[in-house]
């Protein structure tokens, strides 16, 4: 068998009835927003979006044992680049200011538009910069942490440190990146000059978050997937074997960073703007709290966690300010008497169930 990355994942089945249930799953998700209101679309759509970010994170944390901070990060540059997107393709009449240039920029005396934003006036690069420059970041980094043979916690210290240093980086540098504020008011997505509609949008991400699940499933039930495993489970004896276990480690990271640059990439035209705040350890430690509520290595239990955790969040804001503590509150719950996460551990039940 190849030791590459590339041409390693063998193909898997998806079993018959998973299946099945899946594309029910999909049908009725297809459907709702026939049924809902524009906020609740936009609410659902948002919870689809950091299902997939939590998917992203589940890869290397649930699968490869690499627990990330630093999620919020490359969701965030993607975020970025199609937010500079949007926001230069607005009309020069709708500026206030009735040039081409951001009214952040403007703000802070800029006279002309910095020459590494200027392309992302272009979908196209917008598009491959959403991915193409959280998932280079994330592969330069990783590059450093694992073939420094770092692991354990100090990664963890490593994605805190980038995470609140990227957060003061992009708070300063306010004439590029709208400081604290971040980028707002971006106008509505246009993919080669046809609007997409919120109901659009929706579809859009829900398609991006099914794939998301089903490739994940396939990579990871693949022998990809196995030596993934193995590597979380005892990485010296991956090692002995003859594996390069960083090449490993690498390509599911910047993978994992590829995502959620997408991920973020939705987000901006669904909520019309970015901003540091999702750069923070905060926010990053959110989706850990999705991952480790969902279950860790089920792929689908991060998703439902981030699904149920906004909704909880979204009826906490109308009665309290201290909504984290309803957060905190359910996820030393689930350490104390659920370590396996929801969805792990009636997994583990019906496994037992069916033994005996």
């Amino acid at each position: 068998m190849s030791q590459s990355t590339i041409g390693i994942a063998k193909r898997s089945q998806l079993p018959t009835k998973l299946m099945t249930i899946s594309g029910i799953i999909f049908i009725i998700m297809a459907i709702l927003p026939l049924f809902l209101g524009s906020f609740q679309v936009s609410l659902l759509s948002k919870l689809l979006l950091f299902g997939a970010l939590a998917v992203s994170l589940d890869l290397v944390w649930g699968f490869t044992g690499i627990l990330s901070f630093a999620h919020g990060v490359f969701f965030t540059l993607g975020g970025y680049a199609m937010a500079y997107y949007l926001k230069l393709n607005l009309a020069a009449e709708g500026n206030t200011y009735g040039v081409d240039l951001p009214d952040f920029m403007v703000w802070n005396g800029l006279t002309e538009l910095p020459w590494f934003i200027a392309p992302l006036k272009y979908f196209p690069l917008a598009a491959i910069a959403m991915v193409a420059v959280p998932a280079i970041f994330a592969y330069l980094i990783g590059w450093f942490i694992f073939r420094s043979k770092v692991s354990g916690v100090y990664i963890t210290i490593i994605t805190l440190a980038i995470s609140s240093a990227l957060t003061t980086f992009f708070i300063s540098q306010q004439a590029y990146t709208g400081g604290t504020n971040g980028i707002t008011d971006v106008s509505r997505l246009s993919i080669f000059g046809i609007d997409i509609p919120l109901n659009g949008l929706y579809w859009m991400i829900l398609l991006f978050t099914t794939f998301v699940l089903v490739g994940s499933y396939w990579l990871t039930q693949s022998n990809f997937g196995l030596i993934l495993r193995s590597i979380k489970e005892n990485e010296n004896r991956i090692s002995y074997l003859g594996y390069d276990v960083a090449s490993f480690k690498i390509f599911i990271w910047t993978l994992s960073a590829g995502i959620a640059g997408i991920t973020g990439g939705l987000f901006v035209p669904l909520n019309r703007f970015i901003s540091p705040v999702y750069l923070a350890v905060a926010f990053g430690t959110q989706v850990v709290i999705w991952v480790a509520i969902g279950g860790r290595g089920t792929l689908i239990g991060p998703v439902i966690a981030a699904i149920l955790l906004g909704q909880i969040q979204n009826y906490a804001e109308r009665v309290t300010q201290d909504w984290q503590l309803v957060v905190g509150i359910l996820l030393l719950i689930v350490v104390l008497f659920i370590p396996d996460g929801l969805v792990g551990s009636v997994s583990k039940f019906f496994d037992k169930a069916k033994k005996q």
